[in-house]
């Protein structure tokens, strides 16, 4: 880095961007005080992490403020999914109508993007790096794509509601769902009863409280 800023040495990077006054000894030294910490925070944060047996016990004693609230055990999930938005562009010279020929080329991109994905490692780091080069969707682009904790009720466009809400859908699952905006390459990332997880952080947070 002190290379790349033409900087004399690290000692001049540290003085000049980090710490006026300090040292690399002394950063080094910081840093690897906040690693540890870190490192340790994440060991105490695991071992406070409920148990399934915990979690039911929660459930049963305070179901009824938990059914009260919505988050009663009647199958309804939350939904993780990530997704690459490649938009549907007119070819017409009012620069407004979208011909078949339109949506033929937006689906062949989209199926692109797909075999790119396909022929990688297949995993959803992966994917989310395919996301932030080539969706438009402002919304999740910078994130990789990911939207969470989407239900039966998000107001999203029901062809991307049916695909994720899909009983069969299993994690990994990719997919093309063709919407006004053009078509969506899917990622199903993970679904989870709600009861589940809002009972876990709510357990969570008594363990960390009593801690």
């Amino acid at each position: 880095m002190a290379k790349q800023k033409d900087y004399k040495d690290s000692e001049e990077l540290i003085d000049k961007d980090f710490f006026p006054g300090s040292s690399v000894k002394a950063y080094y030294a910081y840093n690897k005080l906040a690693l540890t910490a870190l490192s340790y925070y994440d060991t105490l944060y695991e071992s406070l992490m409920p148990s399934a047996e915990q979690m039911e016990e929660y459930y049963k004693t305070n179901e009824a403020t938990l059914v009260s609230k919505g988050f009663g055990k009647d199958n309804s999930n939350y939904y993780d999914v990530r997704h690459i938005l490649i938009e549907v562009k007119s070819s017409a010279e009012d620069g407004k109508t979208i011909s078949d020929a339109d949506w033929e080329k937006c689906l062949a991109d989209a199926q692109k993007v797909l075999d790119e994905y396909l022929a990688g490692d297949k995993t959803e780091d992966s994917f989310a790096a395919l996301a932030g080069k080539y969706s438009v969707d402002g919304g999740s682009a910078s994130n990789g794509g990911l939207y969470e904790k989407l239900t039966k009720g998000t107001n999203f466009v029901e062809p991307f509601k049916n695909w994720y809400l899909d009983a069969s859908r299993q994690v990994g699952d990719t997919g093309l769902v063709k919407s006004d905006y053009g078509y969506h390459v899917m990622y199903f990332c993970s679904a989870t009863p709600i009861w589940e997880y809002e009972v876990k952080s709510l357990v969570l947070a008594d363990n960390t409280a009593k801690f």
